[in-house]
């Protein structure tokens, strides 16, 4: 398993073609483990898209979530964004990060 970090545009653009969501997130699983999260399912034009963080920075990630959770605001929003990056795959096996 790989430390956290961002994943780059070149990084995304050399990443295996992948058949499935299944196949998708065992990949990132395997390589991220616990850093790789899901957050919620939505559906997206016949098929779910499940939305993914990956945490790079999990004491400021986990702090943000607290202090969402306690107070309903940030008080380091850009730290608290830079904790984790996006990543949403289709059930097709599409990978999308954002950036």
């Amino acid at each position: 398993m790989e430390a956290p970090r961002f994943i780059s545009r070149e990084e995304e653009a050399k990443l295996p073609s992948f058949q499935s969501h299944d196949e998708a997130y065992q990949w990132f699983k395997e390589k991220y483990g616990n850093d790789f999260v899901l957050t919620t399912v939505e559906p997206l034009e016949e098929q779910n898209c499940y939305f993914y963080i990956l945490i790079v920075d999990r004491y400021v990630y986990e702090f943000g979530q607290k202090e969402l959770e306690e107070k309903g605001v940030l008080t380091n929003a850009f730290k608290f964004m830079r904790s984790h990056q996006d990543i949403q795959i289709l059930e097709d096996g599409d990978v999308q990060i954002v950036y």
